[in-house]
């Protein structure tokens, strides 16, 4: 029996987990973007930086728009939508590397100061707070308004549409002894 156990532990350290990923759609200006037509491009954002995904197919959860629990299908794999949400694209006004985040509360309207941002590329998981924001005119966050984080301002030169993205499952024929099993009622 022990060694039942210690073989079944073992096999579950062989599974893999299936990875999270970070994805962009490609010409997305908006966060409450209608279902993106199939052959959209989607821009990998994390863990693999700048890997394009064709989209062969999208199953909505029937809301109409890009969210959680919805299927999409790149180059043929099925993946699980985990999170939809805006993609800030951030460039320095003065010198600096240019960074993708998304908020971790999304409010892609309204005032931004005193909210935590998450970095997706180039540092993923690196958190900035919020400290000052400079509105273009139109009232709400949006391109060309200029944001301040501790280490200086950034220009908001885009905000896109950003899934979260785990591939399901491929479904696997029953084995020959679970066949023997039904058969037999097992």
């Amino acid at each position: 029996m022990r060694a039942l156990i210690v073989v079944a532990v073992l096999a579950l350290l062989v599974v893999p987990v299936a990875a999270q990923r970070h994805m962009e759609l490609i010409g997305s200006p908006i966060l409450s973007e209608p279902i993106p037509p199939d052959c959209s491009d989607w821009h990998e954002l994390y863990p693999s930086f700048c890997i394009v995904d064709h989209q062969d197919a999208y199953e909505d959860n029937g809301d109409g728009l890009v969210s959680e629990c919805d299927v999409i299908i790149l180059n043929g794999v099925r993946y699980h939508v985990d999170w939809a949400g805006p993609t800030y694209w951030m460039v320095p006004v003065d010198v600096g590397d240019e960074h993708w985040m998304e908020p971790t509360i999304p409010d892609p309207g309204g005032n931004p100061i005193g909210e935590i941002w998450h970095e997706v590329a180039p540092d993923y998981c690196m958190e900035w707070e919020v400290l000052d924001w400079e509105d273009n005119g139109d009232g709400v966050l949006s391109p060309c308004d200029i944001i301040w984080f501790a280490d200086g301002s950034y220009h908001l030169a885009e905000i896109g549409l950003n899934i979260e993205i785990t591939e399901e499952p491929s479904p696997t024929e029953q084995s020959t002894w679970g066949k023997i099993k039904a058969f037999f009622g097992m």
